[in-house]
């Protein structure tokens, strides 16, 4: 094992010869694949195991340790406990297991090419399960995505892969032990590449597919095929009831940006106190033990009370207790430093904020809407609000009910709230955690890291250009020899007048008879995004993606000329050079 300095394992010549040899007798694509299903077992087994720790804890503390004190009034001591336990294992072993988990993987393949110290599985896993088995108002999900995660991070780095492959199969494990944990192998593979690696390339799809599928398989046959939450079937009554599901799609955006900002200023005021470590998470757990005196609903994972609220058994004052209890016991418990996932209490909060606007809806005009399928709906509102991530959100929902009548209000509500949340704030509740530490993520990206870097760094000033006049012949010729597909039109001064793209001219090139006649001037796009060379690799990745084009002309002076073309391949390379080389890989 490394050192606590060290985010890597030791050399592994006898795994790396035995790579090498089965990487030359399988070819790289089936070695991944083979290491894939390795990860989606484990995973899978790991989820399995976590589960039972968690139902073995909570018999303990908030059962036989509940018992042992006798009197109601010292429950908090319970959660307290638990948060010293955390404390201990956190500060002592791996302090990247604080907090909810997520946000440290996705740092992880965005800065350390998806290595993860081992020991981040074994101390997030006790600690995560102490806390909820305590009480502490957390989820399963960002725990199982980091176990997950560094099961196949420690595989990639026996096998000394590179930081593309080791990035796959960091996805491989957050997508076997989300789809292992919820029963949702669909949801786990969307979520490992929209939240985690932000790529859905063919690539990292297929690994992925392949461990979701196997822990799946092994997490119903060691625990049954049951769906999550069991609700009646509903469905909407009428087309207008998508004008209140639109409307519960922006109050949820608003809940879910408040929600995030809340957590993160309960993180700030204890961090501000001047006390020990060791103390915060036990004045937490204690203040979390104390709301939990009047609605112990809000202790762990909460999903008999989610259950009665889809069932609409809960009284609308109650839901709007458990709404504003679970929203300040979820920010005490992470805020001091407990440990554990933010996705389950989002549901919650996603629930009773539905349940709510549902009862509303029904006494002010009785029978028009069932208030159980707005909590349903409210719930993939609330998670699609923190963590921009709408396709996670509507299938994770899918299958952990196992009910697609309320399609059209689901994908209508997670689009709408995810897009409002994005318009309140920019970062989700996991790429806000790394911001506040300067590192800023999209789509899988360091965005700092790219701002730092200039475009005159990549620039190739080895290209071809065309004059104004050139004929289709020309170009013809001119593509025969040149390893592009994207000729500058120039004028004798060296300004950019245009682009021609292979793809623009394809068809008119299969005319002979105008290969003659239109020259480039004719053809070019007059109009081609143009990058400064002073400018930043983040700028110029914005602008071709905003531009969709794979090169863009470079220029530089107060005469705009034309020094060079920068191509996305180019860039991504220099991207992830320069990040191996920072960190030190």
């Amino acid at each position: 094992m490394a050192s606590s300095q060290s985010p890597v394992l030791h050399e592994r010549p006898a795994a790396q010869a035995l790579g090498a040899w089965l990487v030359r007798v399988m070819g790289q694509d089936f070695f991944l694949f083979a290491l894939a299903i390795v990860v989606g077992l484990g995973a899978g087994l790991g989820a399995v195991g976590f589960r039972w720790l968690i139902e073995v804890l909570s018999d303990l503390f908030l059962v036989r340790l509940a018992g042992l004190l006798g009197h109601t009034w010292l429950l908090p001591v319970v959660p307290a406990l638990g948060g010293l336990l955390v404390a201990f294992l956190v500060l002592r072993w791996a302090p990247e297991a604080k907090g909810h988990g997520v946000p440290e993987v996705m740092a992880a393949v965005a800065t350390q090419g998806g290595r993860i110290r081992p020991r981040v599985a074994v101390v997030k896993a006790f600690a995560s399960a102490i806390c909820i088995g305590s009480g502490g108002s957390v989820g399963r999900e960002g725990p199982i995505v980091q176990i997950g995660s560094a099961l196949g991070s420690i595989i990639g780095q026996i096998f000394a892969l590179g930081p593309q492959r080791m990035r796959i199969l960091v996805g491989c494990g957050a997508a076997a032990g989300i789809s292992a944990t919820f029963n949702a192998p669909l949801a786990g593979v969307v979520f490992s590449l929209e939240v985690i690696l932000g790529d859905f390339s063919i690539a990292a799809f297929s690994p992925i597919i392949i461990s979701s599928v196997l822990a799946t398989a092994l997490a119903r046959t060691l625990e049954g095929n049951v769906a999550a939450f069991t609700v009646p079937h509903y469905q909407t009554l009428s087309p207008y009831e998508l004008a209140l599901y639109a409307a519960l799609g922006v109050m949820a955006a608003f809940f879910a940006a408040a929600f995030t900002r809340l957590l993160y200023w309960s993180e700030d005021r204890f961090d501000g106190v001047a006390i020990s470590e060791y103390a915060k998470p036990v004045i937490g757990g204690a203040m979390v033990g104390i709301i939990g005196l009047g609605l112990p609903q809000v202790f762990g994972v909460g999903y008999g009370t989610i259950t009665a609220t889809l069932l609409n058994e809960n009284d609308i004052a109650l839901l709007g207790v458990l709404l504003v209890g679970k929203v300040a016991a979820t920010c005490l418990t992470l805020g001091s430093g407990g440990s554990g996932g933010v996705f389950a209490p989002s549901l919650f909060i996603g629930a009773m904020l539905g349940g709510l606007f549902g009862n509303a809806v029904e006494y002010l005009v009785p029978g028009l809407v069932h208030p159980g399928a707005f909590a349903l709906v409210g719930m993939a509102a609330m998670v699609a609000g923190t963590t921009h991530a709408p396709l996670t959100a509507m299938l994770i929902l899918f299958e952990m009910t196992d009910d697609y009548k309320l399609i059209l209000p689901l994908m209508l509500t997670t689009t709408i709230s995810t897009l409002v949340s994005k318009w309140v704030s920019k970062e989700s509740i996991y790429t806000l955690k790394l911001s506040r530490r300067g590192l800023r993520l999209a789509h899988g990206i360091d965005v700092s890291l790219l701002e730092s870097l200039r475009v005159s760094d990549v620039v190739t000033s080895d290209y071809d250009s065309v004059r104004p006049s050139a004929t289709l012949s020309d170009i013809v010729h001119l593509l025969q020899t040149s390893n592009s597909n994207d000729f500058p039109v120039v004028n004798v001064e060296g300004h950019i007048l245009g682009m021609i793209n292979f793809d623009d001219i394809r068809t008119v090139i299969a005319d002979r008879d105008l290969a003659q006649l239109v020259i480039a001037a004719d053809a070019m796009n007059g109009d081609p995004p143009i990058i400064e060379a002073s400018a930043s690799l983040r700028a110029a990745q914005q602008l071709l993606t905003e531009r969709d084009v794979e090169t863009l002309p470079v220029v530089s002076g107060k005469d705009q000329v034309l020094v060079g073309l920068l191509k996305r391949a180019d860039l991504m390379s220099h991207y992830h050079n320069e990040l191996q080389r920072r960190a030190g890989l």
